[in-house]
């Protein structure tokens, strides 16, 4: 378990000099010589020789859920990244945490750098900016868009001031002031522009003046009488019309570019332990952090960071269940261990350590700290789903990991981790030794391979009565997967699993509050069944739910009929929900192959083409959560279901193909599903493996890193807790079931995977039932 605590100012000094704040997370230069220089994604500066930075903040006393993890205890650690120096040479810091009641140092290291540490080609500065108006706006070639400095809690006293820093020393000679739209406050009064060049610390004022209230809305050009080579520049506002704030429209100067970078991860980072004892003791309190240049060249030095950690991780500390930013589980099937995973936190707390397990081999022990991976620090994590998530996130980080020691023939992976407040590296033996290639199953024999896990999970976890968890989702997602090996031994299984729904479910009623949700799961069992080996006995359930659903529409806020969670009334303002809807429609479609008349896409395509942000409206492509919702966030599993739909009616490609493209472009949302992000991801990849293979294969070969991680070979898939939803709705039962469907896509055996011609098992089943009733 961590918590990580923002330092509250960060203070670089000088054997001669006096120390100058440097607020945090932003880093502003000195004049002592500490410079900045801001790496690509992340604020920092260079520590040269003789300097050092010290920072202060307070440990916050225990949340109520950390209160609440009873056994073991708390104990902290401060890091700081490392980014290399300034010329590439070596360079060491000296790193102590202290109570700055007494000065005792509590802790101390030394940590060694190297390697040329490249700054930003362009980075922002600003004295602050209000959430809503950040400082980017002013560069951003748009001037209906601002910049204002903060005037949310205790507003920031003038100057305020707003600029850039280049990587590189440019000629500097004209800039244009553009204020906010109506001259309003943080409008420029009196002005000044300072420029700072490559060869001095200080920042120097090369133009300064006021502008009359009459011209408080024109642009404010500045020239200098020649060119200035500069590395950075702020425009100040010492004064404003109205209010004591600043802002800007736009900030121009001649051929400026902001190229594409990518965020640079430090490639080394210093540790230091606060013990359990100290921890206790400072809680409340303010603690301080001293980095000070010990030896070589200036030392490029990030933000620095406190978390707690606790000795003996429990679930009780799990912060979601069904969207936030965790402490969520996450599940190392391949490495054999689960973990904490947590936002914005550059440590991975070992949960538990299974037996006989490879990190119980390697010594793994939880609580442990995982700090580094293959020799190279953990990102900064991020549990919000998005890009960073899919390239640096903990998860994936370990699981990149793996494969590429997979792919390089090694036997092992090394881990470090922070024990006794020293790292130490452990190597965790890999119990596979071939990576995973594209993720056919037909084509890759390492996935073949993992299937036949899932597959195996699968068999030994169905239930007496028929069922998988008794859960109709489950159930569905299991029964579907064997369905889908067209292999006659697990036909026996299936039917179990279709005499349990039809127990289960007599009516449609008895689904539940959620009905149309569980009724549209069972409603793809039964048509594939019933394509597969013609029971007529599933039919009169499956046309019972679509009268049950077709009967329970509600007028909805636009006039035009929809469905809630059941037949009661329309939630949310009858604004009603697409999903539920996206699920019968489904169980429509693959009914008519088994010649049921349609009825539901009659009823709500209206609905649904309004929920749809259309493109050439200017939409993004995606199915919305309801028309006035049309989110780029919760997208992936009623788009990837809708586009499902469109390809088995062979009707609105125009709607398929713009879904397929938004979740082509903004897959690393696959798990953020709206109410469950599990299986949300799996419905999403079904809905792409039909309406459009290729674009399927491409994304699924890039989740080989969290297949890699996730399987425990001769186990199965190990869960680990999605951006939205699951744990409440399964976790392993759960993950197996839907991928073990997922990952046979391809095979194109079942009707909601591309099978053309019905009758699969017609002869099987036929000798199935009548062996049973000889029985």
């Amino acid at each position: 378990m961590i918590r990580l605590f923002p330092v509250c100012s960060l203070v670089a000094t000088a054997a001669v000099a006096t120390a100058t704040p440097l607020p945090f997370p932003t880093i502003t230069p000195s004049p002592d010589g500490a410079r900045t220089w801001n790496i690509p994604g992340n604020p920092a500066f260079a520590l040269p020789p003789g300097a050092n930075a010290e920072t202060r903040g307070d440990i916050p006393e225990l949340t109520e859920r950390e209160q609440g993890a009873r056994r073991g205890t708390w104990h902290a650690v401060l890091s700081l990244d490392l980014f290399g120096t300034t010329n590439g040479e070596h360079g060491e810091v000296t790193l102590e945490a202290f109570d700055p009641a007494d000065g005792r140092v509590i802790a101390a290291t030394t940590a060694s750098t190297s390697g040329v540490t490249t700054p930003a080609a362009v980075t922002i500065i600003r004295s602050s900016e209000q959430p809503g108006n950040p400082a980017s706006n002013a560069f951003d070639g748009n001037p209906a868009t601002m910049w204002h400095s903060s005037y949310q809690g205790e507003p920031q006293q003038p100057p305020h001031w707003i600029g850039l820093e280049f990587g590189k020393p440019r000629e500097f000679t004209t800039l244009t002031y553009h204020p906010r739209g109506g001259g309003g406050n943080g409008t420029a009064r009196a002005y000044r522009l300072e420029i700072r060049t490559p060869d001095a610390a200080n920042w120097e004022s090369v133009a300064a003046g006021e502008v009359p209230g009459r011209q408080r809305r024109d642009p404010l050009v500045i020239t200098l009488d020649e060119p200035i080579t500069i590395d950075a520049f702020r425009f100040v506002i010492e004064s404003d019309h109205g209010g004591g704030f600043g802002s800007a429209s736009q900030i121009e100067i001649p051929d400026l570019e902001f190229p594409e970078e990518k965020p640079v991860v430090a490639s080394q980072r210093a540790w230091l332990e606060i013990p359990a004892e100290d921890l206790s003791k400072l809680t409340g309190k303010p603690l301080g952090l001293r980095a000070t240049h010990a030896s070589g060249s200036s030392v490029v030095i990030g933000q620095p960071q406190l978390a707690r950690l606790h000795s003996a991780p429990t679930p009780r500390l799990f912060g979601r269940s069904n969207g936030g930013l965790g402490p969520d589980k996450l599940g190392a099937g391949l490495l054999g261990f689960d973990a904490m995973t947590e936002h914005e936190q550059y440590i991975l707390t070992v949960m538990t350590v299974r037996d006989d397990s490879a990190a119980a081999a390697a010594g793994l022990r939880p609580g442990d700290a995982i700090i580094a991976v293959d020799g190279s620090p953990l990102a900064r994590n991020d549990v919000a789903p998005g890009w960073w998530w899919f390239e640096h996130s903990h998860e994936a980080r370990l699981g990149r990991a793996a494969e590429t020691a997979l792919a390089d023939g090694r036997a092992d992976l090394p881990v470090t981790i922070l024990r006794d407040g020293k790292p130490e590296e452990i190597r965790i033996p890999l119990k596979r030794e071939n990576p995973l290639a594209n993720m056919i199953p037909s084509e890759d024999p390492e996935t073949a391979r993992m299937l036949a896990d899932l597959i195996a999970f699968l068999e030994r976890t169905q239930r007496d009565d028929g069922s998988w968890s008794n859960c109709g989702i489950r159930t569905t997602f299991s029964a579907l997967a064997l369905m889908a090996t067209a292999d006659d031994q697990h036909l026996p299984r299936v039917a179990r699993a279709i005499d349990w729904a039809m127990q289960r479910y007599p009516e449609p009623e008895n689904y539940g509050n959620l009905g149309f949700w569980a009724g549209g799961f069972i409603g793809k069992l039964y048509a594939e069944w019933h394509l597969a080996t013609g029971d007529r006995r599933v039919a009169p359930y499956m046309i019972a739910l679509q009268e049950w659903a077709h009967a329970g529409h509600h007028p909805s806020s636009w006039d035009v009929p929809a469905l809630g969670h059941g037949t009661n009334d329309l939630p949310y303002d009858r604004k009603a929900l697409v999903a539920p809807a996206c699920h019968l429609l489904i169980a429509e479609a693959l009914g008519m192959k088994a010649g049921m008349q349609s009825k539901i896409w009659e009823l709500l395509a209206p609905y649904m083409e309004l929920a749809w942000s259309n493109p050439e409206d200017g939409g993004n492509g995606t199915l919305g959560y309801n028309p006035s919702h049309k989110d780029l966030q919760e997208f992936w599993a009623r788009s990837g279901m809708f586009a499902m739909v469109c390809h088995l009616r062979d009707d609105r490609g125009d709607m398929r193909d713009s879904m397929v493209a938004i979740m082509r472009e903004r897959h690393p949302w696959l798990r953020n599903s709206h109410a469950y992000g599990e299986p949300g991801g799996a419905l999403g990849l079904l809905g792409l493996n039909l309406a459009a293979p290729d674009v399927y294969r491409e994304i699924i070969a890039q989740y080989s890193w969290w297949f890699s991680l996730a399987w425990e070979p001769g186990y199965g898939l190990r869960f680990t807790t999605p951006h939205m939803g699951a744990p409440y709705m399964g976790e392993d039962d759960l993950i197996n079931a839907a991928y073990a469907l997922v990952l046979q896509g391809p095979a194109r055996t079942l009707h909601m995977t591309g099978a053309a011609e019905p009758g699969m098992w017609r002869d099987a089943y036929t000798a199935h039932s009548e062996a049973s009733a000889s029985e």
